[in-house]
């Protein structure tokens, strides 16, 4: 914004004039692309319009042919009419899965809105929090944040949350280039929506592009839901969100796959609770042409099949990073994960089915130590989009069929958290780590004489812990000095009977760091699978080791045999007999990965990155339940954060100066001079660049207020 310098403006009509650009999805390459969100909750099933000069807001209910009507149970007075019936555009309503409830809005927007940027360039987000009574905070998941590690946004890890009606601008460098998204990382807000796309080009796209973000819904709150876990880190609640034993669902290897109920799960903001029409998102396509669809699982619970009736997937990308590309008719995606595939639009014109379906295949009915039996219960857990192709009406659902899988032409899964699935079902799964990196990133300092190697066990024996450790988050970042970043340091010795403190792991600078990622109990009945998230690296996933298979019924045997326990509790594990061979030369590259239950992951990074990085399973409920832990990388090389950066974290103060104050013998250079604290206040904006051709105007009207 350009104009002349008037010293008489008001602080007022100066922050009218901060004007930043909005968030259009178009793809910035300036040399910085500045996005302003304001964060705030509003109500699905809810539409605005303006009648007679007066906003009106009115309920929407939905009509058995899927149409939306308003309705209001409000008295009608001077400037609201009879709106019940009025039929609206599903363009203006945020419907969720069409069942009323609170949502959390970016700009407006559900999902929200996507950032695209040419990779390289400074991209400055600034979020205002319009949030009634929470803090928030924003991770950009999968970006490494390399040389600014404070704007990763973990709260009180990297940063202080961001309070009601405070901002806080993020300024980092877009990198890598590829599919990725931010999220809320403050407690399981994600899961209220706070969430949306951000995709990094290296080149211009050549064929049309589309996020396809996919989360599971609930129609309780986060925090609700929280509180009710039996499981809460804090305070065990009574469970009414969650299934009791008998009704959990689990996986065709006989697996748990989350005891959190399943509502419903949206696919760009759009879903459908049991069976009503509410409206669902829409991709379209040209005959004869191809579209890329970016699938973001954006989620924190379920993980999901995604396929589209009749098409083949061929996939590009994993995590943003490019494979050796591979055709498959599903990709089982887990919270965090991200795949880039193509779509052939070769089939007949019309309308197919996009499907995301939960791994469930039915109930335990016998689950010990020494048998497992899976009994199918029919229940299909799923939220669906729609593929349609030009020139087809939109006015139906389809009727498409998945397409049935057969000896002659078995269909092909990616990315199992197990080995296979039983012979007769005539599915073949190709693990991710048995995919290929487009081009070799290998070098020389991945030699096994240049490797650190750390165990990780995520097993359940006290309950959601990393080798025992329950993690409990500082009161402030890791970044201000020890006096106020008030941690609960661990025990020295093994957590083999579960500890709750601050877990971090200390890792030296610029070395191979092999992480040796497992999930090892002592029973063989309660285990999970994990997807476990690294901030501020991609690592090279270089093996994966499942446990062995009942080929009839696809139940799981024994636990992978590589890996033993440590202690009778298996808090912690080793290799039994020296680790097994790894792919090193062209390992696919990931930053969220599965952990097969009963068996292992081994991942790979060089360690020249410094910074406290989060380390944490992905599954919401594991999270909030402590599965999580810190990097510490090349502590003696950290960066200082920039200068004004907030500062949070406990507070006290003694008996000795409660008296002094309340007597009036407070010293003078006790005091806080309103005047001061408001110039240093503004001195520490400027040093962050907030207002750079404004300080004189800004300095000047506060001058002339305090004379």
């Amino acid at each position: 914004m350009t104009g002349s310098r008037t010293s008489g403006l008001s602080l007022a009509a100066l922050l009218c004039m901060l004007v930043v650009l909005p968030v259009e999805g178009e793809i910035c390459g300036d040399a910085v692309c500045s996005y302003r969100f304001v964060v705030r909750r509003a109500r699905t099933m809810t539409h605005t319009r303006t009648v007679q000069g007066w906003e009106q807001n009115n309920q929407v209910s939905i009509t058995n042919d899927g149409h939306l009507e308003l309705f209001t149970t409000l008295t009608l007075d001077l400037h609201r009419d009879d709106a019940n019936g009025t039929r609206v555009s599903a363009d203006d309503v945020i419907t969720a899965d069409g069942v009323q409830r609170n949502v959390i809005l970016v700009n407006g927007q559900f999902p929200g809105p996507a950032i695209e940027v040419m990779e390289g360039v400074q991209v400055a987000v600034t979020v205002v929090n319009q949030l009634m009574t929470d803090a928030i905070t924003i991770h950009w998941h999968g970006l490494h944040m390399r040389n600014t590690p404070w704007m990763d946004g973990v709260p009180s890890v990297t940063q202080c949350p961001i309070m009601p009606h405070e901002s806080f601008t993020y300024r980092f460098r877009a990198f890598p280039a590829g599919t990725f998204y931010y999220h809320s990382h403050m407690s399981s807000q994600m899961a209220d929506g706070l969430f949306g796309a951000l995709m990094i080009h290296n080149s211009q796209t050549t064929i049309p592009s589309f996020p396809l973000l996919l989360n599971d819904w609930y129609h309780e709150e986060a925090e609700t839901i929280d509180i009710a876990s039996k499981y809460n880190l804090y305070h065990s609640g009574a469970g009414q969100f969650e299934y009791d034993e008998p009704s959990r669902g689990f996986s065709v290897d006989g697996v748990e796959i989350i005891g959190r109920k399943f509502v419903s799960a949206l696919i760009n903001g759009r879903g459908r609770y049991k069976s009503n029409k509410a409206p669902l998102s829409k991709f379209t396509v040209e005959e004869g042409h191809k579209i890329r669809i970016r699938l973001i699982h954006a989620g924190g619970d379920h993980s999901f099949k995604v396929s589209i009736d009749q098409h083949a997937l061929r996939v590009l990308a994993s995590d943003g990073h490019d494979i050796n590309p591979l055709t498959v008719d599903a990709i089982i995606v887990s919270p965090g994960e991200r795949y880039d595939f193509e779509v052939d639009a070769s089939a007949s014109p019309g309308l197919y089915w996009i499907r995301a379906e939960t791994l469930r295949e039915g109930t335990c009915v016998t689950c010990s130590s020494e048998n497992i039996t899976i009994t199918p219960d029919d229940i299909v857990e799923d939220g669906r989009a729609v593929l349609i192709y030009q020139g087809s009406s939109s006015d139906e659902d389809p009727t498409s069929q998945a397409r049935q899988c057969t000896p002659d032409n078995p269909c092909i899964f990616l990315n199992c958290p197990f080995e296979g699935y039983p012979e007769d079902r005539h599915i073949v799964c190709i693990s991710i780590a048995n995919t290929s990196a487009r081009t070799s990133h290998q070098d020389d300092a991945a030699e096994d004489d240049d490797v650190e190697e750390y165990f990780l066990n995520f097993g359940f024996h006290v309950g959601s812990n990393i080798n025992g450790h329950r993690f409990l988050p500082p009161t402030a970042p890791l970044y201000q000095s020890p006096r106020t970043n008030m941690i609960i340091p661990c025990p020295l010795e093994n957590c083999e009977q579960g500890c709750k403190c601050t877990h971090i792991l200390d890792l030296p600078f610029n070395k191979t760091i092999q992480l040796v990622l497992a999930s090892y109990q002592g029973q063989r009945f309660g285990n999970a699978h994990h997807n476990i998230h690294v901030h501020g690296y991609t690592f090279d996933v270089v093996a994966m080791g499942y446990p062995s298979l009942d080929r009839t019924t696809g139940v799981f045997k024994d636990s992978n045999p590589d890996v033993v326990c440590s202690n009778e509790k298996c808090s912690t594990v080793t290799w039994r007999q020296g680790s097994p061979s790894f792919n090193v030369k062209n390992a696919p590259q990931k930053d969220t990965v599965f952990i097969p239950a009963h068996g292992y992951t081994v991942v790979r990074f060089r360690s020249d990155n410094p910074g406290f990085w989060f380390l944490h399973c992905h599954q919401s409920m594991h999270l909030a339940e402590g599965m999580a832990m810190v990097l510490n990388v090349a502590a003696d090389r950290h960066l200082a954060p920039p200068s004004g950066f907030p500062k949070c974290g406990n507070f006290s103060w003694s008996e000795e100066e409660y008296e002094t104050a309340v007597s009036g013998t407070w010293t003078p250079n006790q005091k806080v001079y309103r005047r001061a604290s408001i110039l240093e206040s503004l001195r520490d904006m400027r040093r962050g660049n907030w207002w750079l051709q404004y300080w004189d105007q800004l300095q000047a009207a506060l001058q002339s207020r305090q004379d």
